[in-house]
């Protein structure tokens, strides 16, 4: 390939399958650092032609999975100019290493406040607006004695006529600076909400939940299909949210796979809920289990934010998703 950096034309030998005549790509020349991949890019001989670079993928720049091609930019990015700045992409991205005391501190908003507590900027808290439905929810909670001091308060909201899709492009970006990879708008605001305030919740489709929702406790051995397409064995006394049809949920921990949100979910069931850390701790390392949620919620999550987290995450819902809200039920 002869590509034109916008100050020179360097050969290049490329063997992407989208590599063509005419596109514009991200280039790395000759003594750049490429992070998906661990090597600084040295001038090279390839079967008897010279190289003088890289064309990217977006695994290889780490800012996606897709390593079967190399990025296409769009037909009108600049030629010469900086790949972070044409994609707006060059924010600073701080890395901090949390103490197990300061659950505070796993959302962004937190690690604001606490800077400005000690005179370093001043926090902008936005206005959570109440939110305020108009049809009782189909789907109610339940809770069994055994649960009561594992989960002392839940709450949820029932979302109809969504309509999931691609998150707006603002709502990517954010995701993909710190690793995350977007997955679906119900899925992406959930994740959002999560490294932004420290609120984790979950969203099931609502369609596939059989009868009410029951925070309840495992017996032993009872399955459970998760997210990851994983089946667990459930140790006894574990926290679980089950329906009719069995465990959906290892609360606190991960979501189920058979009431997940997919691209055709229209109707939706918000659950959002505080959790003994303990219990959430004890759940996840017994059963080896790793998630965003267990992390925040075995360090404690504020007690205060089950209200405005369920007002903050209906609003993205409706913004992005459209929908109309019926009122929650909750479980103290």
């Amino acid at each position: 390939c002869q590509v034109n950096t916008g100050t020179e034309t360097l050969q290049i030998v490329c063997g992407a399958p989208n590599a063509r005549a005419g596109i514009k790509v991200c280039f790395a020349p000759v003594g750049t650092y490429i992070p998906g991949t661990d090597i600084t890019l040295k001038k090279g001989n390839i079967r008897g032609q010279e190289s003088n670079g890289m064309m990217c993928s977006g695994a290889e720049l780490q800012i996606s999975e897709d390593h079967d091609g190399i990025l296409e930019l769009p037909e009108d990015a600049p030629v010469g100019e900086r790949f972070i700045d044409v994609m707006d992409l060059n924010d600073p991205v701080i890395e901090i290493a949390i103490t197990p005391n300061r659950g505070d501190c796993l959302g962004v908003y937190g690690i604001a406040r606490d800077l400005s507590a000690v005179g370093l900027g001043v926090l902008k808290t936005p206005k959570i607006s109440p939110i305020t439905g108009t049809f009782d929810s189909p789907i109610a909670w339940e809770r069994t004695a055994d649960a009561v001091d594992k989960c002392p308060y839940v709450t949820g909201r029932y979302i109809r006529g969504v309509k999931n899709c691609e998150s707006p492009q603002w709502l990517q970006k954010r995701l993909k600076a710190i690793g995350l990879n977007p997955i679906s708008a119900l899925v992406d605001i959930t994740n959002y909400v999560s490294y932004d305030r420290g609120r984790p919740s979950h969203v099931f489709d609502a369609k596939t939940i059989q009868g009410n929702l029951i925070m309840d406790t495992a017996k032993q051995d009872e399955t459970f299909l998760a997210l990851d397409e994983k089946s667990y064995a459930l140790k006894a006394g574990t926290t679980v949210i089950r329906d009719n049809n069995g465990v959906q949920s290892m609360a606190g921990v991960m979501g189920g796979l058979n009431t997940g949100c997919t691209l055709d979910t229209t109707d939706v069931f918000i659950e959002i809920a505080l959790f003994d850390p303990i219990a959430i701790a004890e759940a996840g390392r017994s059963h080896g289990l790793e998630s965003d949620a267990r992390y925040r919620f075995e360090r404690t999550v504020d007690s205060q934010s089950t209200q405005w987290g369920l007002d903050i995450i209906t609003q993205m819902i409706t913004d992005i998703c459209g929908g109309g809200r019926f009122p929650h039920h909750q479980c103290r």
